[in-house]
């Protein structure tokens, strides 16, 4: 799912926490959480070898206490293991070129993603 980094609301020494999503057997565990942009996209992997890319564009906005949405289905018994922002502007990062430090989040946004896959 995607949501609003302005759902977190900052929490300081002594906070109960934020619940971030509502897990059940339908959805599982969280698997990733990270901020990305509009344009970007994301690579989910199982643990069966599938590998699947997704526009993040495509992915429903949320609210931060919801399920979330399915992206694909795995098989019974396989499991994501693995989530990762990817850019999809087809060129190098400005930071890159300049040689700066190479980060997969140099991006700034105010969304975040989580995997919920069966």
């Amino acid at each position: 799912k995607r949501t609003s980094a302005y759902e977190y609301r900052v929490t300081n020494r002594g906070g109960q926490g934020i619940a971030n999503i509502e897990t059940s057997d339908r959805n599982g565990p969280v698997i990733a959480a990270f901020p990305l942009d509009e344009s970007d996209h994301i690579m989910l992997v199982s643990d069966g070898g599938t590998v699947i890319r997704c526009p993040v564009h495509d992915i429903r906005i949320a609210g931060r206490r919801t399920q979330g949405v399915t992206l694909f289905h795995t098989a019974a018994d396989e499991r994501v293991v693995s989530v990762a922002r990817l850019d999809d502007d087809g060129e190098e990062d400005e930071s890159d070129e300049e040689g700066g430090d190479e980060t997969n989040d140099a991006g700034s946004s105010d969304q975040g993603i989580s995997s919920d896959e069966e």
